[in-house]
Formats: C-alpha cells, sequence, structure tokens
C-alpha cells in the first residue's frame, strides 16, 4: 500500500468511526491573471505609468532605475511588459478560453494608472478620473459576466501609479506606503471609484495582493519595484531594518480604508479581503528550537498582516524580536484595520521549504529578523524537500496546501477559505514540444488539490473558490518572460496561445466538480509518462 492509500485510508476509516462529520460546500474553480502581467498596451487610452513601468523601462522616472547601482538589470534580459500578451485587446480571447477549459470564475486586476489620472499641483497631488480606462474594463467585466464566468476583481496587484511614488519619494526620500498619514485615504479614492463603477459585476473584491511580496521583495531585497533596500550595491534607497514593517503598516492602513468603502457601499458581491500569500515551513529536526524557528518563519508570513486584522496586534515573535523598530498603532488606526475581513481567508500558496533556527540572526532586517533559514533542499541530505521546478524556487510538495490551510484554520477559526493564487512554473523550454506536455504542472495541481481535498474533509474546513495560477503564460516579474506558469502556451512573437496538457486534465477532472473530493480517493492521474505517485499527507 502507498503513503497515499494508507493516509488517505486513515481519512475514510476516521470518518467511519464518527470522529468528524464531513460535509460538502459547493466550490467555485477559477483561474488567475494580474493587468500588468497580461494587458501590455501601456500608453492606451491615456493610461499613466506605473512603477513597474519605471522599474523594467528606462527614462519613466528620476529616482527608480531599470538598473541597480552595480549595473545589473532589475529584469532577467532587460525584458519589459510593454507587449506582455496583449490582452489589453484580446480579452476576448482569454473569456474563450476560461469558458473552453471549464472554468467558472477569472481572477483578473484592475491597473490603477488607467483608471485614475494623477498630477502634482503646487506640492499637492491630484486626480481626475480616466473614462477611457474606466469603459475598458466595464466592457471586460461585462464580457465577463455575460461568458457566466464570476469575477474576483483585485483592486492592487502592485501597479502603483509613478506620479503617485514620486511624491512621496519628494517627501524626505519616501515611498508611497511608507506615507502612513495619506496613502490609505489615496488608495480608498481609488477603491471607491472600482466599487461605484463595477459593483454589479465583481463577485469577490480583493484589495491587495500579496502584501508580504511587496514588504519583502520591494523594500528588504529590492528585487522588485520600487527596488528599496539597505544594500546600496543593489538599491539607490532604503532601509531593511526598517522600512519593511513600515510599509506593512502602510499596505494594512490601505486595505482598511478599501475595505470601509466596501462596506460603506453596501457590502457589494459576495465579500472583500485582502490576499495573503505564504509557504509552508517544515522544521528541519524535531528539536523545540527548530519547532519554534518554523513558527517565526510563518509568522513573519501571512501573519504578519492577519493578526493585525484579527487580533488588533503584531506577531507576538515579532513584537518581541523588532521592538521599537516596529511601527505602532493609534487607536484611530485600529479602527481601520482591525475587523477589516469578511469571514474568509483569502490565500496564495506555492511552495514548502525546510525551516531551521539560525541563533546568530536577529535584529538586523527583515530578512534575518526571525532568526530561522529555509531552503527547499534538507540542510542534511541535500536532497529536495519535492520535485524541484526548473525555475529555482518552486517544489512539488502537495502537502503543503492543506497544511497551510489548517496552521491558518487554527489560528484564524471560523473562516471560509478562497485560494486565489496556486500553480507552477518552469523555465521556459527550447522545444515547445516540452511546454505543452506539462506533466511536471499536471502532477503539482494534482497532488496539490488532492491534499487540500483530504485536510479539508478531515478538519471541516470549507473551501469557496480556488484558482489556479495562471490562465496563460506572461511576465513574471523579475523573471519577465523567462518563468512560465500558464495552463496555457503563449509565443510572444505571435501571440498565439495553445492549451497545455494540464489545462485539458483541469477540464476533465476539475472544473466539473461541484464540491471538493470527500471520500478520500486521489484525482485521477495525469496522462502518460507514468508520473511519481502523489503524496499526500493529513
Amino acid at each position: 500500500m502507498t503513503r497515499t492509500d494508507i493516509a488517505l485510508a486513515c481519512l475514510v476509516a476516521i470518518r467511519a468511526c464518527g470522529e468528524q462529520t464531513v460535509t460538502t460546500t459547493p466550490i467555485v474553480w477559477g483561474t488567475a491573471t494580474a493587468a500588468y502581467q497580461i494587458e501590455g498596451h501601456r500608453d492606451a487610452d491615456g493610461r499613466q505609468p506605473s512603477i513597474w513601468d519605471a522599474f523594467d523601462t528606462a527614462g519613466k522616472s528620476q529616482y527608480i532605475k531599470t538598473e541597480k547601482p552595480n549595473g545589473a538589470p532589475n529584469i532577467l534580459q532587460q525584458q519589459n511588459a510593454a507587449q506582455a500578451d496583449e490582452d489589453y485587446v484580446r480579452y476576448k480571447e482569454s473569456i474563450h478560453l476560461a469558458n473552453q477549459l471549464g472554468f467558472g470564475a477569472m481572477r483578473m486586476s484592475v491597473s490603477w494608472p488607467r483608471v485614475m489620472t494623477y498630477s502634482i499641483q503646487d506640492g499637492t497631488l491630484k486626480w481626475v478620473r480616466n473614462q477611457a480606462g474606466i469603459d475598458h474594463y466595464k466592457q471586460l467585466l461585462s464580457s465577463y459576466k455575460a461568458a457566466g464566468l464570476k469575477v474576483a476583481l483585485t483592486m492592487f496587484h502592485w501597479d502603483m501609479p509613478l506620479v503617485i511614488e514620486d511624491f512621496a519619494h519628494s517627501q524626505n526620500n519616501k515611498s508611497a506606503w511608507l506615507c502612513h498619514e495619506w496613502v490609505g485615504q489615496r488608495f480608498k479614492e481609488y477603491a471607491q471609484l472600482l466599487i461605484e463603477e463595477y459593483s454589479s459585476m465583481v463577485e469577490w473584491w480583493i484589495t491587495i495582493n500579496e502584501p508580504l511580496t511587496v514588504t519583502s521583495n520591494g523594500y528588504a531585497s529590492g528585487v522588485h519595484a520600487p527596488g528599496r533596500c539597505s544594500n546600496r550595491e543593489t538599491c539607490y534607497f532604503g532601509d531593511s531594518t526598517t522600512e519593511p514593517y513600515q510599509v506593512a503598516k502602510g499596505l494594512l492602513l490601505g486595505h482598511g480604508n478599501a475595505f470601509q468603502a466596501w462596506k460603506e457601499a453596501g457590502s457589494p458581491g459576495r465579500g472583500c479581503g485582502i490576499t495573503l500569500s505564504g509557504d509552508w515551513k517544515l522544521p528541519m529536526t524535531g528539536s523545540a528550537e527548530d519547532i519554534a524557528a518554523q513558527q517565526r518563519s510563518l509568522e513573519w508570513q501571512a501573519a504578519t498582516f492577519a493578526d493585525p486584522i484579527h487580533f488588533g496586534k503584531w506577531p507576538d515573535s515579532m513584537v518581541k524580536i523588532v521592538g521599537s523598530r516596529l511601527p505602532t498603532w493609534s487607536l484611530e488606526e485600529l479602527a481601520i484595520v482591525k475587523g477589516s475581513h469578511d469571514g474568509r481567508f483569502y490565500m496564495n500558496h506555492y511552495t514548502t521549504n525546510f525551516v531551521k533556527v539560525n541563533p546568530d540572526k536577529g535584529n538586523c532586517g527583515w530578512d534575518c529578523d526571525q532568526m530561522a533559514s529555509t531552503s527547499g533542499y534538507s540542510f542534511t541530505s541535500k536532497k529536495p524537500i519535492g520535485t524541484p521546478s526548473s525555475n529555482g524556487w518552486l517544489f512539488n510538495y502537495g502537502p503543503g496546501l492543506g497544511k497551510l490551510m489548517g496552521w491558518y484554520n487554527d489560528r484564524y477559526p471560523g473562516l471560509r477559505f478562497v485560494v486565489t493564487e496556486n500553480g507552477w512554473g518552469n523555465a521556459t523550454q527550447a522545444d515547445i514540444s516540452d511546454e505543452l506536455n506539462d506533466h511536471e504542472r499536471c502532477s503539482y495541481y494534482r497532488d496539490y488539490i488532492g491534499n487540500m481535498s483530504a485536510v479539508a474533509a478531515l478538519k471541516g474546513i470549507k473551501v469557496e473558490a480556488y484558482f489556479a495560477w495562471s490562465l496563460m503564460d506572461n511576465y513574471e516579474w523579475a523573471d519577465g518572460f523567462t518563468t512560465r506558469f500558464g495552463l496555457t502556451y503563449v509565443n510572444y512573437e505571435t501571440q498565439k496561445r495553445t492549451p497545455k496538457m494540464s489545462s485539458e486534465w483541469f477540464r476533465q477532472h476539475v472544473t466539473s466538480l461541484k464540491s471538493l473530493p470527500t471520500d478520500g480517493k486521489p484525482l485521477p492521474e495525469c496522462p502518460k509518462p507514468q508520473l511519481a505517485e502523489a503524496v499526500f499527507v493529513v
């Protein structure tokens, strides 16, 4: 009997013994995209540049450069998103693809600088509506609705208007999310516009995508826009010891204000929340030190944002280690942030790492304050935690999604879950047949969805929706077009879109499911060649 059989047999036995009543919850299957990664046409219809335009294309900003101080380009192969998937004019192809693959929902984002035009007048930040951009998304959302696709709309998927960032930089070299005195209100104005225009066409409202990535990559390591950190070889501005924590607070104030706007508008749609990302962490040993390092490492992810939202405070381990570098909360700020959730946990998850204590770290900045070292490879045997991807950071460890969901469920009980991103990326292959016969991606989805189903049934967790990342290959931020996450292959020269094998497996075996499986059986195997068996851990 395989490990899969044993684990799932245990699940069936537990249910048979009456220790856990399994009820089915209707689930919506969707796929996901983001505006900057797919739209292209960056100058169309009055769109202004974002911080990512400046980060990947020269001459956009006097503060944000396309190269680091040491001369290295911000984006692999000096690529940029000027063209991307041309979805600004090809979105009807995306709708057809989603329907063809049987998906019932699409997660998409609005480009903030497409719908609001900003200027600095007499030292004050001003804005006006950009009606052409507003109308574009109205047409797009109407088309989704007509096609029977529910929409999860992300307000902020990282493309901060460049004028706002430049305005913040003019104020003592700051960055927008560091300006707590006004950034929340500015974000609320944007949220109000979106809700006013699109409330009848959106099912789920996502205020901010992955604030953790904005914090860690934008302000600790500087590998993402706006490219701030302490290392002057790689960043022109920033302080990794303080800014990440200040940015986390700014993002929470933005989310809280947007959530207020949604409530004030009558709570349109099904719900509103913030999408939080996290990797699962496996302690390298069973020692108390490594288990404590695991908890710190987990708390430095989604809990950094979920704890203030649910409990009105930073995680205890963060308070203990970071001390005076951690920003405080006023009563007025807590009134905005605490309780800003709709009873759902919106989560992105991709991979799992080993973790061990690192007592030599601490009190030294975001990346090392956790006093923990992580790796996808064992610190002792050097074996990978699961099948490694050619993109360098992603590993197929199927139990991770269910384990992390269980950890969230224990920490924030009583919530429904919406998986807003989960997917497999690989380095671009030389042979297109290797891209289309994407067995690793198919195996990844089989493992992760199967394990999620098993844990949800065992723990009674309600999963309301699941969005696969991504509908199609796209611009993957600092990796440019060198990494592909799509269920659909995109030829970037011709813009031809070709569904991959994994998308057909999805259509046959996943998108037709009305609820998560509760029978303890693994999902059907991916097509030959034979893949390694799924490992289910519950």
